[in-house]
């Protein structure tokens, strides 16, 4: 697949509507994250390492669905990241699709 950078309102007039709105939050409290925080630190002290993990968790969930497919064949796909005020990152995504398309849970997901 040829990759094109299109806003969604451009994915839309091409595409289609969307189907699916997921919202990935970064947590605090992550293993990745409490482990490495000094006695007394909060997450909020280390912007640095939230920002790192939340990354490396965005990565996997992209590949999760892009690659790995778990909620079925995507079309086209748009996401953004954002930061909060207490500044933990989050990311939305819009997922368009292909043609009848229809959740599924695979076992080895359970």
């Amino acid at each position: 697949m040829r990759r094109r950078y299109m806003d969604a309102m451009a994915l839309v007039r091409k595409y289609g509507k969307p189907v699916i709105f997921l919202t990935m939050t970064c947590n605090p409290n992550w293993d990745e994250i409490k482990n490495e925080l000094f006695p007394g630190q909060s997450a909020q002290n280390r912007s640095d390492l939230v920002t790192r993990v939340f990354r490396a968790k965005l990565e996997v969930m992209k590949n999760m669905l892009l690659k790995k497919e778990i909620l079925g064949k995507i079309k086209a796909y748009v996401y953004v990241v954002e930061f909060q005020k207490r500044g933990l990152p989050h990311a939305h995504f819009l997922l368009i699709m292909k043609r009848k398309w229809k959740l599924t849970c695979p076992e080895q997901y359970d």
